[in-house]
């Protein structure tokens, strides 16, 4: 587990040349990963990407975006958490990355819900 303690410094300029630093709240970061490994097996006499990765394709169109619609629609359920998709440069296609933050600055938000 990792478990990552970040201060912000945040500089603001003001209507003139002068600048004030003021601190932002401490902000925790604590990564989380669900791992999909996807695997095909094929009988002895395949000569190999005969069907153009379809399997790949029916997971990238049919598969993910309806997992991750469910993701979303669950972490909706919990409205003091926002979520957000972050992309660190890498491909879709290898990666989706998730984020959900949760401001104790702010009060949470009302529900009727238990």
């Amino acid at each position: 587990m990792v478990i990552t303690l970040l201060r912000v410094s945040i500089i603001e300029v003001t209507g003139g040349a002068s600048q004030r630093m003021r601190q932002k709240m401490y902000q925790e970061e604590k990564t989380f990963v669900l791992r999909f490994s996807l695997e095909a097996t094929f009988p002895d006499d395949y000569e190999g990407e005969d069907d153009h990765l379809a399997w790949v394709q029916e997971w990238e169109s049919n598969i993910k975006p309806g997992m991750l619609k469910q993701v979303f629609e669950s972490l909706r359920q919990h409205p003091a958490w926002t979520s957000h998709v972050r992309n660190r440069g890498r491909a879709s296609t290898d990666e989706i990355e998730i984020v959900l933050a949760r401001d104790f600055s702010k009060p949470a938000p009302f529900s009727l819900r238990r």
